[in-house]
């Protein structure tokens, strides 16, 4: 059992630092998913200890966000992040690849952002080793290191490669909107995403590179497939976006949950596992 700063870290532990190292998550979220036993949730008193001993022992940090009238209630509660003895922890315990960490800084204006981020990250993973093999995934800090070097206007959240078992390749840019951004200026970052889109793209490579906008609500997402097809901006790179929503993305496929393009029309599966086809499978909605 390992010992961070006196503190003796059990399975559970461990988990929750597992859990953590993609990204931060409420505290509701870290309760109902790991402290359960016999059947039902731990106390709210336990939970709240442990934390506290975590926390006294830097393997994770503590975030309360301010109170904002009108928000949802979960997003006023706690939110934890992984801290530097977790991090050991999951490297000296050989839990985690160091290069699968991600270090977030909690801050208010960008905290519900980075939960959203965290938790289409954590779909991504979970999709191994059944479905495919994640090649790499970078972040936004990641991202603005690679190309620091080319005249780029806006960086998306995410890129990440997954290898089929088949052997190819599927590559995809990762915008989230929280609903934050005015939608003017969110059709200049797709703008900005295509020109990137081809920076990054290895050469000669037939393998498909697309654009997917995760979106926190099914209405913010309508409102965006209609400012795509309306602006004379992206409607004749359209067919590069598909659209969904975190709860959609959170459904028991993950990635392989049904995305729609600007127009509506439905795609039943973003990969194919039949040859090297960059072809993709789509339904029009009725």
């Amino acid at each position: 059992m390992p010992r961070q700063k006196g503190l003796n870290l059990t399975d559970r532990d461990l988990e929750v630092l597992k859990y953590l190292a993609v990204g931060p998550a409420f505290a509701d979220d870290l309760h109902l998913r790991f402290f359960v036993g016999r059947g039902k949730t731990i106390s709210r008193q336990a939970f709240e200890r442990r934390m506290w001993k975590l926390t006294d022992a830097c393997c994770i940090t503590r975030f309360t966000p301010f109170k904002i009238r009108g928000r949802n209630p979960i997003q006023h509660k706690p939110v934890f992040s992984i801290g530097e003895e977790g991090i050991a922890a999951l490297i000296s315990e050989a839990v985690m690849p160091i290069d699968r960490i991600r270090r977030v800084r909690l801050n208010r204006p960008f905290l519900f952002h980075e939960i959203i981020v965290s938790r289409f990250v954590r779909r991504v993973y979970e999709g191994e080793p059944r479905r495919y093999r994640v090649i790499r995934l970078y972040d936004h800090a990641m991202l603005a290191k690679q190309v620091q070097k080319v005249r780029v206007k806006r960086i998306p959240d995410l890129r990440f490669t997954v290898q089929l078992s088949n052997g190819s390749y599927f590559s995809y840019l990762v915008e989230i909107d929280a609903g934050t951004t005015h939608t003017p200026e969110f059709v200049q970052k797709l703008a900005a995403f295509i020109q990137l889109s081809r920076v990054l793209a290895p050469v000669n490579s037939k393998d498909p590179v697309g654009i997917l906008i995760v979106c926190h609500t099914g209405d913010r997402m309508a409102v965006l497939q209609r400012a795509v097809m309306e602006s004379h901006v992206t409607v004749n790179v359209a067919n590069k976006f598909l659209f969904s929503t975190i709860h959609n993305v959170d459904n028991s496929l993950g990635l392989l949950n049904p995305w729609y393009k600007a127009d509506g029309a439905k795609i039943e599966m973003i990969f194919k596992d039949r040859g090297r086809s960059s072809e993709i499978r789509s339904t029009q909605t009725e």
